[in-house]
C-alpha cells in the first residue's frame, strides 16, 4: 500500500481573487496508489506540500487548503488540491514558535460610575460648597481583549500574579493605574504543522481583557468626618495621637461631616478634598506586549 506515481496537472487550476483581497491560485496533482486501502494522509502528503509553504510565483501566498478526491472509481487513482493564499492576519504563526500570533480586538460599553469632579476637573460641589453626594453620571467604557497562545502552563502562573491588577507603569501610551486586566479564559488546542495527524502542535488559547479608565483605578472618596486629630491636651493637629469629635459653633459634636485636611477640620464652609487609595496591585504589563 504504497504512493505509485505523483503528476501535476493543470485540470481544474486556475487563480481568482476579489477586490480588496488576496489572490486564491489553485494546484492540483493526480497521485496513483497500488492499493485503494492506501492511506489516505499519505496520499495528501505525496505532493510534498505542507500547510504554510509559499506558491511558487507569489511566497506571500501560503497554502492554506487541500482537498483529495477520489478520481477513478476504483480508489486507484487520487486528486490532491492545495490552494494558495495569504494568510489573515490574525492566523499568521509566529516564526519563532509556529503558533498563531498575538490578537487584539476592541470593544466598549457603557456603565454608570460615581461623579465628584466636572470636565475641568473641578470638584462638584453645591453653592454652599459643601460636596454632592451620591452624584453619577454614564460613562463609556473602552476595553481591550488579547487572545494569546502559549506553549505551555506559564500563562496560569501569570493568571494568578496579574489578574485584576493595574499597570504599574505607562503601557499602551497610557498613564500608570489606568488600565486593568482580568483573566477570561484558557482553552488548549493542537495546530496542525504539516497536515500529518502525527505532526501536531499543543499550545494554550488564552484571553485576557484589559478595562480602561483614564482617571486611573485609584479609589477617591472624600476626606469628611466626625472626628478629628488631636493631641494629649486635646488640641487639634495633623501629629496628634488622639481622636476627639468635632465641636460645632455650640460646642456640641457636629451632626454632618466635616471637611478635613490631614485630619484636622478645615475651617467651616470650607470645601472637601478627596483622597485616593490605591485597590489594586500594580504589576508590570510588557508580559502581554503592546496591542498592535
Amino acid at each position: 500500500m504504497a504512493i505509485a506515481a505523483v503528476l501535476e496537472t493543470a485540470r481544474g487550476t486556475g487563480v481568482s481573487g476579489k477586490f480588496g483581497e488576496s489572490f486564491t491560485f489553485t494546484r492540483k496533482w493526480i497521485i496513483r496508489v497500488d492499493s485503494p486501502l492506501t492511506s489516505r494522509v499519505k496520499i495528501c502528503q505525496a505532493p510534498g506540500v505542507k500547510f504554510g509553504d509559499g506558491y511558487p510565483d507569489f511566497t506571500s501566498h501560503k497554502a492554506m487548503e487541500f482537498d483529495c478526491t477520489e478520481e477513478s472509481g476504483d480508489g486507484m487513482v487520487w486528486g490532491v488540491t492545495v490552494r494558495y493564499y495569504i494568510p489573515p492576519v490574525e492566523n499568521k504563526p509566529n516564526p519563532s514558535t509556529g503558533l498563531p500570533t498575538d490578537c487584539w480586538a476592541a470593544s466598549g460599553a457603557t456603565t454608570t460610575i460615581p461623579l465628584f469632579k466636572d470636565k475641568d476637573d473641578a470638584l462638584i460641589v453645591n453653592s454652599a460648597k459643601d460636596p454632592l453626594e451620591g452624584a453619577e453620571r454614564e460613562a463609556s467604557d473602552f476595553s481591550l481583549t488579547l487572545t494569546k497562545a502559549y506553549t505551555d502552563l506559564t500563562w496560569s502562573s501569570t493568571a494568578v500574579a496579574q489578574s485584576n491588577t493595574v499597570n504599574s507603569s505607562s503601557w499602551n501610551s497610557s498613564a500608570a493605574r489606568t488600565w486593568k486586566v482580568a483573566f477570561r479564559s484558557a482553552n488548549k488546542k493542537e495546530l496542525t504543522v504539516s497536515g500529518s495527524e502525527t505532526d501536531t502542535k499543543p499550545y494554550w488559547e488564552v484571553v485576557w481583557e484589559f478595562s480602561y479608565r483614564p482617571e486611573t483605578w485609584d479609589f477617591r472618596p472624600w476626606d469628611v468626618g466626625f472626628n478629628q486629630l488631636v493631641t494629649s491636651d486635646g488640641t487639634p493637629s495633623a501629629s496628634g495621637t488622639k481622636r476627639a469629635a468635632i465641636l460645632g459653633a455650640d460646642k456640641k459634636p457636629v451632626k454632618s461631616p466635616v471637611a478635613l485636611a490631614s485630619g484636622v477640620a478645615k475651617a467651616a464652609g470650607s470645601a472637601p478634598d478627596a483622597l485616593t487609595f490605591h485597590l489594586y496591585k500594580e504589576t508590570d504589563f510588557s508580559v502581554f506586549g503592546t496591542p498592535s
